[in-house]
């Protein structure tokens, strides 16, 4: 006997979980900014003009740069995954995904790309990948995101390659600016792409 499929979750359980999830990641890498002498804004942002004046190197881009830069290097990724999404292991992730997350609204789909891009570049850009390493932290983190399973083995990939992304505009631009912005551009147009797709399955 065939199972139903399952249903979607609830919009108010992805916003719930994603605020708690993600905000005890963002709590952890703040603490843990902190215990290593740190400062959270700082590693954000940059420094500023009185941390310029204090001593501190000046930022290699300005703020409006570094977020030009996260966000177009996000609209790459998100024309490459696009350009990917007929070849069969990245279709049947996102099979797999729309079936999970249905066709979500816009405002729910924003709560996910803003927690999960914050709390995961605080926690694994900005207090993880200096006390471990680039590689290390690249490689953790596509695991982490796939998790070992065989068929999330392309998001296993996608997110290492992300993480490579994510860790080089961190180190290139000085701040966490450019990779918050790139994860939420990637996150927010491929969830929404996930959706569309999703809703075109259920009503060809």
């Amino acid at each position: 006997m065939q199972r139903p499929p399952a249903e979607p979750i609830r919009p108010t359980t992805i916003v719930i979980a994603a605020v708690i999830f993600y905000g005890l990641m963002s709590v952890a890498g703040v603490v843990m900014l902190a215990l290593t002498d740190h400062d959270p804004v700082v590693a954000i942002f940059g420094p500023g003009l009185a941390e310029i004046a204090e001593g501190h190197p000046a930022p290699p881009f300005s703020h409006p740069l570094a977020a030009l830069i996260g966000i177009g290097a996000g609209l790459v990724v998100v024309a490459i995954s696009a350009a990917l999404r007929r070849i069969g292991p990245v279709e049947r992730l996102q099979k797999e995904f729309g079936t999970l997350l249905g066709d979500q609204s816009t405002g729910t789909i924003a709560v996910l790309a803003v927690t999960s891009s914050v709390g995961e570049e605080l926690f694994f850009r900005g207090a993880l990948m200096p006390l471990i390493g680039f590689w290390p932290t690249a490689i953790l983190f596509g695991v982490l995101h796939g998790g070992g399973a065989p068929r999330l083995f392309a998001w296993t990939i996608f997110a290492f390659l992300s993480g490579i992304l994510l860790g080089t505009l961190a180190v290139e631009t000085g701040s966490l600016l450019a990779p918050i912005l790139c994860h939420l551009t990637i996150n927010f147009w491929n969830l929404q792409a996930i959706g569309s797709a999703a809703s075109r399955e259920a009503n060809p």
